[in-house]
């Protein structure tokens, strides 16, 4: 049989270009021969594979980087940027890097769509703005006109060209039907735009969400649709920021919760709580999302109990889930009932979370009931929680969709013990102290009461305590906490200031 290496170099060649950029590597280091013939691509891959391989926009930056040459116009870019050459500031510009070769998408393994350079505050960059003014280019044309995915759902093709010329939402959208390589994704904050329960997005959300129905569909069927786009994700990143102003509509990350491949997916300043007012509704869409997904973290964000509900019980395999509250726009989230909260992860979740971290990020009103029950959870080795989440009254079924308003009294308060509220299981729990008010430190006593005595009977794989304090600048514990922190110390917890986990006592 002849061998592969017999051929002429000039055929070998043509064979390793083939390679690119997916076996590239393997294929020109297996012997002398392939490496030879590799040659003339190595050093376009390798500064493609720094541009692309981990993607995120072109940025200035204000000092010169290390080993940068002097620039005439004064400009500096980011690293990556500055030592490839490659400058991309929109979506629009890398689907015109992709358009001239398409290979370009298959170097994507992780792609940040956050930060363009129309997301700034600053002055509008004059060669921005000139490149999104430009007609659309034929290669990138016709990679519309050719794609798949707008043809299978008959797409208006001038709207997507339209779109994609002014680097919106559909621009956003067209280049995830060409990374099959992708593993990590955050999305621009504009997806919020694709909420279909939103009536003033309604024209562009009948035109898109076939497209992202479609992008899942074949992602979850690769005997169908091999090396379909993301059916290699694995995790989702935040889009947005933390903050009061900052807020998205759950819905729109559906179709990522929905692929099969996805493992983990972290957001922020998600709203998922239709009170009528400030919030926002939740349509799940579809009955289960992906039995791979394993870790759910929502940071700086507003859930309601059913909600909340519908969410996790399409999840049937979470084993960590990250929540932390924050009161939003016009007080979406002022008032939280935060047993509900809890008794709806437990129910939900409680045959199959291992971590689970439940803190408040900032919150205002009414905290609701305290839960003092969590022995359901059965296999949970780690707790994180609030001290503020515990010194309400004790939380009953009846409750969950009860409101109340900020100064409402709803029952005396109960102060739970560890002792009691832990489940056997627990290996490590984790509270947080953010001021040193009488009923936080009356709570923090109250935890600790019997803890030392029962410990080894009632949580007897409990093996780490943290207590994590918040400091003021001159990082002193004052005198009026000395009492219960040192009790604290005694019970077995490390006294530990939030934020740099330094031991303070």
């Amino acid at each position: 049989m002849p061998s592969l290496l017999g051929l002429p170099l000039e055929l070998l060649v043509q064979i390793v270009q083939g390679t690119i950029p997916v076996d590239f590597e393997a294929t020109a280091l297996s012997c002398k021969t392939l490496f030879a013939a590799s040659t003339p691509f190595r050093a376009q891959h390798a500064t493609r594979r720094k541009r692309f391989r981990n993607f995120a926009f072109s940025r200035k930056v204000e000092e010169k980087p290390e080993g940068a040459e002097e620039s005439d116009s004064g400009e500096y870019w980011d690293e990556i940027t500055q030592e490839t050459g490659i400058r991309i500031m929109t979506t629009r510009e890398l689907l015109e890097h992709i358009a001239l070769d398409h290979s370009v998408a298959q170097y994507i393994q992780s792609i940040d769509l956050r930060g363009s350079a129309l997301d700034t505050d600053e002055e509008e960059d004059e060669d921005v703005i000139n490149s999104l003014e430009a007609e659309v280019p034929e290669t990138l044309r016709n990679l519309v006109l050719t794609s798949p995915f707008i043809e299978a759902v008959n797409g208006d093709l001038d709207d997507w060209i339209r779109g994609i010329r002014w680097s919106t939402i559909y621009a956003d959208v067209f280049l995830l039907t060409l990374l099959s390589q992708v593993r990590k994704v955050a999305l621009h904050p504009r997806w919020d735009e694709l909420d279909p329960l939103n009536k003033r997005h309604t024209w562009t959300n009948q035109r898109l969400w076939p497209v992202l129905e479609l992008i899942t569909h074949r992602a979850n069927h690769l005997e169908e649709f091999p090396d379909a786009p993301l059916s290699m994700l694995s995790a989702v990143q935040p889009s947005r920021d933390t903050g009061y102003e900052e807020k998205s509509p759950l819905t729109p990350f559906v179709p990522f919760l929905a692929i099969n491949s996805v493992s983990e997916v972290s957001l922020r300043s998600c709203i998922f709580n239709d009170d009528g007012y400030t919030g926002i509704a939740f349509d799940p869409m579809v009955g289960c999302y992906s039995t791979n997904l394993r870790k759910l973290a929502l940071e700086s964000s507003v859930a309601a109990p059913e909600e909340l509900s519908q969410l996790l019980k399409r999840i049937p395999n979470l084993e960590i889930f990250e929540f932390s509250h924050e009161t939003k726009w016009h007080g979406c989230g002022y008032n939280w009932n935060i047993g509900a909260f809890l008794d709806t992860v437990q129910t939900v979740c409680g045959t199959t979370l291992r971590e689970l971290s439940v803190t408040i990020l900032n919150q205002w009103g009414n905290k609701g009931a305290t839960l003092m029950d969590m022995t359901r959870f059965r296999k949970l080795a780690v707790l994180e929680l609030d001290v503020d989440m515990l010194c309400g009254p004790a939380y009953d079924p009846s409750m969950r969709d009860s409101e109340w308003a900020e100064f409402d009294s709803v029952g005396s308060q109960a102060w739970p013990k560890l002792t009691d509220m832990l489940p056997t299981s627990i290996e490590r729990f984790n509270l947080y102290l953010n001021t040193f008010g009488d009923d936080h430190l009356r709570c923090i006593s109250h935890l600790i009461e019997g803890l030392s005595d029962a410990r080894a009977t009632k949580l007897p794989h409990l093996n780490e305590l943290g207590l994590f304090v918040r400091m003021d600048s001159d990082s002193t514990i004052p005198d009026v906490a000395l009492k219960e922190l040192k009790a604290a110390k005694s019970s077995g917890f490390s006294i530990l200031e939030l934020g740099t986990s330094t031991i303070i006592l």
